[in-house]
């Protein structure tokens, strides 16, 4: 925002000057800098200025920016004329270290390396090797930013892992590559079209592992395009006070190779403010896997799962859905939602300390998992939605949730399942969840 008392302050920018400069190339930092010498008054060369300081810091090169605004040293400068100067200092030529990341009820270990800023135009190639109790990675990747595009950055990535579903009596090892180009559209939307060529072999866990698992098993390669829309609005990530999340993701599979089907999947979260502190919010998730060959050309690894503390509270991890003996198969529609009311801690406890961490919540949710695909064609949408809706499940509670920086949180839940089946397996009472994402 302007200072209106600067508003009326002509300037010229007699020169820019970025000091500070090591490997990073001239002309990559040029393409970052021109919209300063458009400002005509003092409000609009302040505010440029910083604003392409908050671009230098995003592009790769620089760990650290500052901004000085001086009046020009040229002997025929006039007193409108100044001075930009940029002071940064540019990233390691490598860096790593041994981190943790929380994910699905499940703690990981990781080892990374990085070399940013490789040939002076931001360009970064990283290396990350993750093992926790149930999967294990390996990511080799290289990314480079896309100056000519706002917030753009194209990247591919070559992996290996193996991800063990334990509900599903199964582990699939995958070797394969991702090409990933992000961009933002409009303010807050990012975009990310990605083509994925995995090659899978699915194990089945132990020989007590049903057939319609056991079938399964063997080598399968995937070529997938898709495209991946999210609008974030929310405040803040973690604990958001109020805004709209929006993802839309859509996945083809079938680009070449043997597995073949359409997947499309929201998700939706919506903050509202109340008095007192208090957040009103509301969330809904919703997946539609719909095969492309008569012969099924696909495995249980490419359907989706609900159960637990990040999609139903109430439920155990992966537990609801078509089943054959102990194993859960997975499903082709699911639905899951939930409704909070956040507050802080009660009587402003740690206020201003770890209290600001913490966040108590009454919630209720519900959602359903179907082994039918879900039709939007004519009639066929209303029989779909029935079988959706029909026999679904629900669950109740309060708890403790705890943020972990801005990327994850733990919940302490304790639960009361409201509609269940017989066969279903609940949690009645306490719960735990570790996480990035909880419906």
């Amino acid at each position: 925002m302007s200072n209106p008392s600067y508003d009326h302050v002509p300037v010229r920018v007699d020169s820019i000057n970025i000091e500070g400069l090591g490997r990073t190339k001239d002309d990559y930092v040029r393409r970052f800098i021109g919209d300063l010498f458009k400002a005509s008054n003092f409000s609009e060369l302040a505010y440029l200025a910083t604003e392409v300081g908050k671009k230098l810091e995003t592009i790769g090169c620089f760990n650290k920016v500052n901004v000085i605004i001086d009046t020009s040293k040229s002997p025929e400068a006039s007193s409108y004329d100044y001075d930009v100067t940029y002071v940064v200092n540019e990233s390691k030529r490598i860096a790593g270290g041994i981190n943790t990341v929380i994910g699905s009820n499940e703690g990981s270990i990781i080892l990374s390396s990085r070399l940013p800023n490789v040939v002076g135009r931001g360009e970064r190639i990283s290396f990350e090797h993750a093992f926790g109790s149930n999967n294990k990675s390996s990511h080799l990747s290289f990314a480079k930013p896309i100056p000519q595009l706002s917030s753009s950055e194209t990247s591919i990535t070559f992996y290996q892992n193996k991800i063990s579903n334990v509900q599903g009596g199964f582990s699939v090892f995958s070797r394969g590559s991702l090409f990933d180009f992000c961009f933002g559209s409009v303010q807050r939307v990012k975009h990310n079209m990605q083509w994925e060529g995995t090659w899978r072999e699915l194990e089945a866990a132990s020989r007590l592992t049903s057939f319609a698992i056991r079938e399964q098993s063997g080598h399968s390669f995937k070529s997938a395009l898709r495209h991946i829309m999210t609008v974030d609005h929310r405040d803040q990530p973690i604990f958001p006070n109020q805004g709209i999340f929006l993802r839309l993701s859509q996945e083809y599979a079938g680009a070449g190779g043997d597995v073949a089907y359409l997947k499309n999947e929201s998700d939706l979260q919506v903050n509202i403010p109340l008095p007192f502190e208090l957040v009103l919010q509301g969330a809904f998730r919703f997946g539609v896997f719909r095969p492309l060959d008569e012969f099924p050309a696909y495995n249980s690894s490419d359907l989706f799962f609900l159960g637990g503390p990040h999609s139903l509270r109430g439920f155990e991890m992966k537990s609801l859905g078509p089943r054959s003996g102990s194993e859960v198969l997975g499903g082709k529609s699911y639905w899951s939602s939930g409704v909070h009311l956040y507050a802080p801690l009660p009587f402003a406890f740690g206020k201003g300390s770890f209290g600001d961490y913490c966040r108590t919540h009454l919630f209720v949710n519900a959602g359903n998992i179907t082994e039918q695909s879900f039709s939007f064609q004519g009639d066929e949408i209303k029989a779909s939605l029935e079988n959706l809706v029909a026999d679904y499940k629900a669950a109740y509670g309060l708890g403790l949730a705890i943020r972990l920086g801005q990327i994850a949180r733990i919940e302490i839940n304790y639960c009361w399942p409201l509609r269940f089946s017989s066969v279903d397996k609940i949690v009645r009472g306490m719960q735990l969840g570790i996480g990035v994402e909880f419906i």
